[in-house]
Order: structure tokens, then sequence, then C-alpha cells
């Protein structure tokens, strides 16, 4: 047996492929294979966190560690390296759904959603403001026109960029190399630029990997440098966005509103005062299960089995 399989994915592999592949459940991957002889895995496909020191002990012989997951903070990338091991990540599985979900939080916010339901909840009927005719009141803020921000340009940013195109918006990125996608009206390259970039957007979507340097990117110092009227979305992860200075941003109307699907901590406490915070939209870790990624993982896992198989080039690799 050469391939090892986390059962949460059994339904994606094709039946035929089964006789040669080790399923073990999370509770048996918490114990990293104990009962199993896993010491001659070369492939092994499971969640992040399972590509530890003591689990990556009891395989000797793994050569390929596919993660179902874009970020890798979790895989204990200094063993994987050091054992000359292929890290392949499921970039791209997700993007759509993500960006989708960007859209359901933009959309959310600009069109006041959550008032336009409390109303309904209370049989209430907002007309129009005093002394403003019918006809001619804003009520609500357009995405037409205005700017959005994409810190990240990987499959997710450009999912968004193509989605924002759609509604009229002009598209700003910051990364670290250079993007070349003709749907960029302006790119912001290297961190020394992000000074530049956060002022010019009036919604900003953070998507970039967690690190060391990036760790509280969105910190109490950038929210003084954006828009009084900019909206902050992350879908990454947590703690890319310092959580106090979110919070405070938002009490003092530093910004106008934020929408988060990723947290510092994870479950999110119950006594965490976010909870309470009118202006932020929240949803738990979510925005990438929508009903189409499940089967471009499997397309993806399926693909790099073959490659495997027949000692052709993986896909996704992440360089180490």
């Amino acid at each position: 047996m050469k391939i090892l399989v986390n059962s949460l994915y059994k339904h994606l592999i094709h039946e035929e492929y089964y006789k040669d592949i080790l399923f073990l459940s999370n509770e048996e991957c918490d114990k990293n294979g104990e009962g199993y002889d896993v010491s001659d895995i070369e492939l092994a496909v499971m969640q992040p966190f399972y590509f530890n020191k003591t689990f990556m002990d009891r395989m000797p012989k793994l050569k390929i560690a596919q993660i179902t997951g874009a970020g890798y903070d979790r895989v204990d990338v200094k063993e994987v390296k050091e054992r000359g091991i292929a890290l392949c990540n499921s970039r791209g599985v997700m993007s759509i759904s993500i960006a989708e979900d960007v859209f359901c939080k933009m959309l959310f916010i600009s069109r006041e959603v959550r008032t336009v339901e409390q109303d309904k909840q209370t049989h209430h009927w907002d007309g129009v403001s005093k002394g403003q005719d019918q006809w001619m009141c804003t009520c609500y803020q357009d995405l037409y026109g205005k700017t959005l921000g994409i810190m990240g340009y990987g499959s997710i940013g450009h999912e968004i960029a193509v989605r924002a195109k759609a509604f009229g918006m002009k598209i700003h990125v910051y990364d670290v190399f250079e993007q070349k996608d003709p749907i960029i009206d302006c790119s912001f390259i290297g961190t020394e630029n992000l000074r530049d970039f956060y002022p010019t957007c009036d919604y900003i979507v953070v998507s970039i990997p967690l690190n060391e340097k990036t760790r509280h990117i969105i910190n109490a110092d950038v929210f003084e440098q954006m828009k009084s009227s900019a909206v902050l979305i992350n879908v990454a992860r947590g703690p890319l966005v310092d959580t106090e200075a979110l919070i405070d941003a938002l009490k003092t109307g530093k910004i106008r509103a934020a929408a988060l699907d990723v947290y510092e901590t994870e479950p999110l406490e119950a006594d965490s005062s976010l909870w309470d915070i009118d202006n932020l939209f929240m949803s738990s870790h979510k925005a990438g299960m929508g009903d189409t990624w499940k089967g471009f993982i499997g397309a993806l896992i399926m693909r790099n089995i073959d490659h495997y198989k027949n000692g052709e080039t993986l896909e996704n690799v992440i360089p180490l």
C-alpha cells in the first residue's frame, strides 16, 4: 500500500482505485495512523495539520503531501522541506465559491440587508426620508464605480476581480509580484507601496497567505490609512487582521464596516465582542463551502494520484 487518503475524501476517489489506497479516519489520523503499517506510503492526501513530524516519521518513504486546502500554514513546512517531500495544495478549488461569498458580503453591506431584514421582522415599512421625493432619494450605495482593492492576486483574487468587472468596479491589486491581468486597473507591488494602496480603495479584500511577515498586516496604523467609508473583508486567515485594532476601527468609525469569515481564534469564543458589533458581517469559516468545490477538489486529487502513478509532473506544487 503506497497511497494514504483521509476517509473524508473517499467519496471523491474513483472506486477502482480503492484497492490501492489505505483510508484512515480523522480519529486514526489524529493517532498518526497507529495500528497501521504506513511505512511504505509514498503519497498521502490529508488535511494540512496531519503533516506533522510524528506522522511523517511513521512514513519514511513519503514523497508527496497533498493537502486538502490552499493554505499550508498548519503544515510542518520545515520537516517537509528537509525530507524533500513535494507539497501540493488545493489552490483554486474553492476560488469560485469564495469569490461569490465576497460579493454576498459586499452586497449585504452596500444594500444594508441587515436593516431591511429587521424591518421585515418588525413589519416596518421604511419609506423615504422626510422631505425627499420617493423617486429621488438615495437609500443604498451601489458597487458600480467603486474601487475594489484585492490583497493577493492568486486564483481567488482573480475570480473576485472577474466578478467585480461585471459590477463595473475599478480593480486595484496589491501583490508581492507584478500582476499583468488586463482586467486590473492599477497594481501596487511590494509592501512599500501599501500606503499608496489603502487610501484608493472603497472595499478591501484580504486574500494573502499567512506567515510571519503577513501576521497582523492589517493593524491600527493601516486603519488610519483607509478611507472612513471603506469596507474590509477577510476571507483568508484570521491572524492577518489585528482583531483589537479592527474592533476599535469599527466602533470609532475609522472604517465604515467589515466582513469576516476567519478569526484569530477559531471557533470564535462565545464572549467575543465581535458578536455584538452592528457594522460587522460574520460567517463561520465557510466562505468556500459552495456546491462546486467538491467536484474541483476531487478532480485535482485524482489527477495528482494519476500523475504520481505515471511519474508525471504534479499540479499545485508549493515552492519551499
